[in-house]
């Protein structure tokens, strides 16, 4: 686990760093800049080419997942044929998404274009964002198996949203156009694509061999069943994600579709922890398995179940206890904002109390359940998401996503527990959860301070050492102190 807690820590370093400059960008600089309407269409392009970003890898990026243990340990790197192999796949997948969407063309229009006709009138930016999506996906998943996940995080969280950063201004302080935006919105992406396969390549590791490797002759079957189950469980998997904000644009409009994707975001500061620990445990995980080490592989979901429920319940803490200032700097028409960040929290926390389990099944020889799985959970959050959007509005995609996420977890949780006989809930992870909330109604009874900004400093401050420090002292998570005793004597030396 030194690995992955060392890995991890240096990645969410960097993911924050990018994500204080996606705050500045979202928060801070799109609504002094764009309209309601305008931000909404920046998240749904986003949404929409990411889901076809997925699509169109066809099964690419779980096979590097998956298999490229098996190339790294038996083939040199100039005779690996995988990444060739998936470039090709994704290059099809590709055509194969712009054929659609042409054939498809008068549906889409029909479906969006009385409620989010901007979304119909830049449809066209899908096309390159899709395109840098689905080549960052193939850099990125190589380089988790090389274990270069620091470089990879720092592209994706930081490259993308520094670049974005720069973009937003020169268009607040020049005379470019909206349109002229939308026309640069997909550069920040092909930045970092470009950046993260320097990277790579100079690692000597990323090679386009000609010919058919050993490794692909013998494993060639194996690898086309796994990415047709697992492509179409990720498929399934990001349209539960996802069909909120798009059924919101279509039934309600883009302006909704913008104050939703805000909740989004704020609440996507719980998930970096787990999104950093990903990209480090997969390799392993699929290493694990290939060597039959379950004892690792046990360690390490009880370990990463501990480990983000404490720093996700600190992260959910300080955001909850500011977001009335949150509200306060949106204005009177953001009101609805405090409860859905409440409701996605709380669906985020029950994600991370459960661990690793989705990475769990996704390299074990049990993937054809995470298939089946996802197909039915789709289903269920498409349909939980359109009845209740048409009943109770906004506020319904929030309600849809926590019942999700907990069935999603709950069978996930079973099926471990069944099949391997593991389970990563403790004592230790009741307490964390019960610390945490007990910093939070601490905290709470502290009256408004000055203003909305220093109010916000005062209430994290506080929760934070209030929480950490209990946290500390009572030892839940060997990780979190050995990263605390870390960085004490970083800042003592």
């Amino acid at each position: 686990m030194g690995i992955v807690r060392k890995q991890s820590f240096y990645s969410s370093i960097l993911i924050y760093i990018g994500f204080a400059f996606g705050a500045l960008n979202l928060v801070l600089l799109m609504p002094k800049i764009f309209t309601q309407e305008q931000i909404g269409l920046t998240r749904v392009l986003i949404d929409v080419a990411t889901l076809m970003g997925t699509v169109a890898s066809l099964g690419a990026i779980p096979v590097i997942n998956k298999f490229f243990p098996f190339y790294d340990d038996y083939l040199t790197p100039k005779k690996n044929d995988l990444p060739k192999l998936t470039l090709i796949i994704a290059i099809l997948g590709y055509l194969l998404f712009v054929l659609f969407t042409f054939i498809f063309k008068d549906l889409i229009i029909r479906k969006y274009n009385t409620n989010s006709p901007l979304f119909i009138q830049y449809f066209y930016a899908i096309y390159p964002l899709t395109f840098f999506i689905l080549v960052f996906g193939l850099l990125e998943a190589f380089a988790w198996g090389m274990q270069k996940t620091i470089a990879s995080n720092f592209m994706k969280e930081g490259v993308i949203r520094i670049a974005s950063t720069v973009i937003l201004l020169v268009f607040a302080f020049t005379d470019i156009s909206f349109t002229q935006y939308i026309n640069f919105f997909s550069l920040p992406y092909a930045i970092s694509a470009v950046a993260l396969f320097i990277v790579l390549r100079r690692t000597g590791h990323l090679n386009f061999a000609a010919g058919v490797s050993k490794v692909t002759s013998r494993l060639g079957k194996r690898m086309l069943v796994f990415s047709s189950y697992v492509f179409s469980s990720n498929v399934f998997t990001l349209i539960r994600k996802t069909n909120d904000v798009l059924i919101i644009s279509s039934l309600h409009g883009l302006e909704q579709a913008g104050l939703f994707s805000y909740a989004t975001f704020v609440v996507g500061f719980i998930e970096v922890p787990q999104r950093s620990m990903y990209a480090i445990t997969t390799p392993i995980l699929a290493s694990a398995w290939k060597n039959k080490d379950l004892a690792k592989i046990k360690e390490m979901y009880t370990k990463s179940s501990i480990t983000l429920s404490i720093v996700g319940m600190g992260i959910f803490g300080a955001i909850w206890l500011s977001h009335n200032n949150l509200v306060l700097y949106l204005g009177p028409d953001w009101q609805a904002i405090s409860q859905i960040v409440l409701i996605l929290g709380i669906a985020k926390m029950i994600d991370l109390v459960t661990g690793i389990n989705n990475q769990i099944i996704q390299t074990s020889n049990f993937w054809r359940f995470d298939f089946v799985c996802n197909i039915l959970l789709v289903i269920l959050s498409v349909v939980l998401n359109y009845i209740m959007q048409k009943r109770i509005g906004t506020i319904g995609a929030a309600y849809a996503d926590l019942i999700t996420v907990l069935l999603y977890n709950l069978v996930r949780y079973l099926f471990i527990l069944i099949k391997f006989r593991m389970q990563p809930l403790s004592f230790k992870t009741l307490w964390a959860l019960l610390l945490g909330i007990g910093g939070i109604l601490l905290v709470m009874q502290i009256p408004f301070v000055l203003n909305m900004y220093v109010d916000t400093i005062v209430r994290t401050v506080a929760y934070v050492a209030i929480f950490g420090t209990a946290v500390i002292q009572t030892r839940l998570s060997e990780d979190v102190n050995n990263m605390w005793e870390t960085m004490k004597a970083k800042i003592i030396r």
